[in-house]
């Protein structure tokens, strides 16, 4: 019988990073260079905004101050993960399918930035050029098709990554099935809020980061209801342009959405909504949803066994027969309360995904399927 796989679920997906720490100090999984497996809706790659790196060493401080959005970072920064597959649904579009290099480190301000030109990380102004103590990371975006199933093609790429390397497995419920909260908490004035914050690029790097800047600044001066100063004014003039001729009434229509929200964190919520492109949000059909969880089921058990049944003579498997370690630890995140699944489905692929876990590998005991609303 093999060893116990460590397994936690999760309710906030950044919870996830408060067990790899545990196992890591009970020596239980590699203090570093490990890969991890991320089957998600969404990247979770974003810099955190409110912590120095220099903190990163305080656990308990670090843990209080990440989001779902922006767990994973700090624990490349600190070379715990050396090597990041997302693995997402189709609807997911955040970062381009195929391999990106890229590197982190301290800006001038002790904060966790990045050198990668992604709109991903552009558009929510973690590009800094001038970077100290970095470290560089593999991000591998492999996409789980829906219309075929490319699930051997996954297969073949992330097999080859995992080669001789410890990694963990970790699942986010609305890989399978997401909806994006702003949607409900915005209503009708949704489609008006993602337009004026929308990212657009520019001609070049440049110019892409100072219509940024310009942009969200003058939009936190409205959001805020702060007067721009005059040099204020004078950079925000084309940004201003633009609005004023699209909505005349802009100053009004932001104060209606505030009063509709009635939030302090209003500023917080448009920044996710200002995006390049929009959180996904698809709520999939149950024959979707079992589609999923079956090629899931597939991919991890090639993942574990080979593929025995492949052409030894094609060159694209040339190591077909060839397996991986199993995972040293899995986490299952719900994100049922950030409300990015869908709550008709969640129960029922939670217990889906225990009782595929529970068919390849040896999980504890007492992780038992949720109770079904």
């Amino acid at each position: 019988m093999p060893q116990k796989i460590p397994l936690q679920v999760v309710d906030d997906h950044n919870e996830a990073l408060n067990f790899y720490y545990k196992l890591i100090a009970r020596n239980k999984i590699p203090f570093q260079d490990m890969c991890l497996v991320h089957f998600d809706s969404h990247p979770d790659l974003a810099s955190p905004e409110s912590i120095s790196t220099e903190q990163f060493t305080d656990r308990h401080h670090l843990l209080d101050n990440i989001t779902i959005s922006d767990w994973i970072l700090p624990a490349v920064y600190q070379q715990h993960f050396t090597t990041i597959i997302w693995i997402k649904p189709p609807w997911a579009t955040q970062i381009p399918i195929g391999k990106h290099s890229i590197e982190i480190g301290k800006d001038e301000c002790g904060l966790l930035k990045t050198s990668s030109h992604l709109p991903y990380y552009v558009s929510d102004l973690c590009y800094c050029e001038n970077l100290v103590e970095m470290r560089t990371f593999d991000l591998f975006v492999v996409e789980m098709s829906l219309d075929q199933d490319n699930t051997k093609d996954c297969w073949n790429i992330i097999s080859m990554i995992l080669q001789n390397r410890k990694w963990c497995l970790d699942i986010d419920m609305d890989f399978y099935s997401t909806q994006n909260p702003f949607k409900t908490i915005l209503g009708r004035h949704f489609d008006f809020v993602h337009d004026i914050f929308k990212f657009e690029e520019g001609r070049n790097l440049e110019e892409s980061l100072r219509q940024r800047q310009i942009q969200l600044g003058y939009m936190e001066c409205l959001c805020a209801g702060n007067v721009p100063t005059d040099n204020q004014m004078a950079s925000y003039k084309d940004v201003i342009e633009k609005l004023s001729h699209k909505y005349p009434c802009l100053k009004e229509d932001i104060s209606a959405v505030k009063d509709h929200v009635a939030s302090d964190e209003f500023i917080t919520d448009m920044y996710y909504i200002g995006q390049q492109t929009e959180l996904p949000h698809h709520i999939s059909s149950e024959s979707q949803i079992k589609d999923l969880l079956s090629k899931t089921e597939k991919l991890l058990k090639l993942l574990s066994c080979g593929d025995h049944d492949a052409d030894l003579s094609s060159k694209e498997f040339d190591s077909a027969i060839a397996k991986v370690d199993l995972p040293v630890a899995i986490t299952l995140a719900r994100s049922e309360y950030d409300e990015y699944s869908s709550p008709e489905t969640l129960d029922s692929v939670h217990c889906a995904l225990i009782c595929l876990l529970k068919r390849l590998y040896n999980i504890p005991s007492e992780v038992q399927c949720p109770k079904m609303k």
